[in-house]
């Protein structure tokens, strides 16, 4: 599904995660508090965002923001994307200012890099070079993600950067006031029994109001989307932790060991354990690879 080169969940570490694809996959709508920025090397890329569909071609990018609620078609793209963490800008003076400014900015500006200039478009895939040539056994690798990602960041807020039509963004902006106490809600409490009556309450509606309007908003029931969710969340701890099954299958809010395995076969194909062994093994391989 993805080669993740870095993701670290310790709050002393990098929130940061590149990512290298051929071929995008459809992936049900979902939501996210890493800013996301996906380069497309080649194809085409078909994405939403927010209930707005773009066709993204090679040689540009698009620009998902943190509480975008996105989803993927399947395309023929290869695709390079970065995703990081806001908590990357947590030891700036005024850092929750500043993180409230640059989300504000990202919500206003185009989803898309297809009005910026040339050279900007150049500026964008050398980071995205320099990030993936970086040597993540160095001294220095964390101090030049982080540089980097500002640098980043700073090519995203450009003031010379084309906003988005005020329609799109009203439109954008009911999707998420309808939905986005939901998605918090689910991000800090899906390793326990969240039933749809709780999700509900955090919206505001009555749990029948709440039902229909989840599904018009995000195109999936509630309980689809809290699986998906878990499942992603599962995938992270099997790749990036030694962590048993159970104890995965407990962190990540299912109610046994049985329920997880089977939920995970449904959702990926494969089992929790023949998923861990084939990114271990990739892992090792590139390991190898830069070893030689």
């Amino acid at each position: 599904m993805y080669t993740p080169f870095l993701f670290s969940t310790s709050e002393t570490d990098l929130h940061y995660v590149l990512l290298h694809k051929k071929e995008t996959e459809a992936f049900p709508i979902h939501w996210h508090d890493e800013f996301e920025i996906t380069y497309v090397n080649s194809g085409e890329l078909r994405i939403s965002i927010n209930g707005e569909n773009y066709l993204v071609k090679a040689g540009d990018g698009v620009i998902i923001n943190s509480g975008d609620c996105h989803y993927c078609f399947p395309s023929k793209a290869e695709i390079t994307a970065v995703l990081f963490s806001p908590n990357l800008l947590s030891s700036a003076s005024g850092s929750e200012q500043l993180v409230a400014a640059v989300k504000e900015r990202l919500k206003e500006n185009a989803k898309t890099t297809v009005a910026w200039s040339d050279d900007d478009r150049k500026t964008l895939l050398s980071i995205l070079s320099e990030l993936e040539r970086l040597d993540s056994g160095s001294f220095s690798y964390p101090l030049l993600v982080r540089s980097l990602l500002f640098r980043l960041l700073a090519l995203l807020t450009d003031d010379g950067h084309a906003r988005m039509d005020k329609d799109e963004s009203i439109e954008c902006s009911k999707v998420r006031d309808r939905i986005g106490n939901v998605f918090k809600y689910i991000e800090e409490h899906y390793m326990e029994s969240i039933t749809l009556a709780t999700a509900a309450e955090a919206s505001g509606y009555v749990p029948t109001y709440f039902s229909r309007v989840f599904k018009i908003c995000t195109g999936m029931t509630f309980y689809d989307y809290l699986t998906v969710y878990r499942i992603r969340k599962a995938e992270i701890l099997l790749i990036n932790t030694n962590d048993s099954i159970s104890k995965v299958a407990v962190a990540t809010g299912f109610s046994s060991v049985k329920t997880f395995d089977r939920v995970f076969k449904e959702q990926r194909g494969i089992s929790p354990l023949k998923f861990r062994k084939q990114h271990t093994i990739k892992s090792s391989e590139r390991k190898h690879r830069k070893e030689v």
